[in-house]
């Protein structure tokens, strides 16, 4: 009986300094408490919010179509999904956080070929080129469980940059041979992101955020109202530089001495000809 009570006596004393080492270590900054952990995480998000929101923005074609997109330069240089374009001319307007409105430029509408993405530059009028706009992610180290934050027009202008939080709940998912989704092959939904997290019809373009406020994602497609889809930005990061060249050069007119299909074909058909002799 004495030895029982002996060896209580130790396990009790070996538990009490198994708990004190534990508050040292929280109370000194060694060892965060998960409850705290947790508590960290939610403080970030209003930061996070108000830091990024003013690059996210709604896009409207008069009463054709709407989705959202991101800024990602301060000369007006955004993003969105190709389906909200769809290969359709005519004036966009764009609408920022603040409420200020800007037409896009005739011609500055680029849709990728391989990827559901579309950019565009917006006309300033004069103003000054220093609009507020988000940084893509440059480390393409992706995880299972990580946080997201989805910004868009949710269902409409009237939901204007609506914020979820979720998860990502899925790396490269892959779309494209679903069955039920064959109408949306053109849009290449390969290696996707899938998310955990609210979205709606009118999110479409809008930005797929990290906690450190870089875009991962431009979100796309959905299955449900809390499962959804992202083209990873490292599938279209690379041609960022392609894009501001191309907008860039949209200001010159190639000049062509000859205009006339016909006669353009008369001379290729006989540079072919001279070609062809001269071998």
């Amino acid at each position: 009986m004495s030895e029982n009570k002996q060896l209580l006596s130790i396990m009790a004393a070996a538990l009490v300094g198994i708990g004190l080492i534990l508050v040292t270590l929280v109370v000194s900054g060694l060892l965060v408490a998960p409850v705290a952990l947790t508590e960290v995480l939610d403080n970030r998000l209003p930061d996070l919010i108000e830091n990024v929101r003013p690059g996210v923005v709604h896009i409207s074609k008069l009463g054709e179509c709407q989705g959202s997109g991101c800024l990602i330069s301060p000369d007006g240089i955004l993003f969105t999904a190709k389906h909200v374009s769809d290969g359709r001319p005519g004036d966009y307007e764009v609408t920022l956080d603040g409420g200020r409105k800007f037409k896009v430029k005739p011609g500055y509408v680029l849709e990728d070929r391989e990827n559901d993405i579309t950019f565009m530059q917006l006309d300033l009028a004069g103003a000054e080129p220093n609009l507020p706009y988000a940084e893509l992610a440059t480390d393409n180290t992706l995880r299972v469980g990580s946080k997201v934050v989805i910004m868009g027009s949710s269902l409409g202008r009237d939901n204007f940059n609506s914020v979820s939080v979720g998860i990502l709940s899925a790396l490269e998912r892959d779309l494209y041979s679903r069955n039920g989704w064959e109408q949306y092959k053109r849009y290449n939904w390969h290696v996707m992101l899938q998310s955990t997290s609210p979205a709606f019809p009118g999110n479409s373009g809008g930005p797929v955020f990290n906690l450190d406020g870089e875009v991962i994602g431009v979100l796309v497609a959905g299955q449900a109202e809390t499962l959804n889809f992202s083209v990873p930005v490292a599938r279209f990061v690379d041609t960022i530089e392609a894009v501001r060249t191309h907008f860039a050069l949209c200001r010159f007119n190639v000049v062509q001495d000859m205009e006339e299909p016909v006669v353009m074909e008369e001379f290729y058909r006989g540079f072919a000809e001279w070609y062809l002799n001269s071998r």
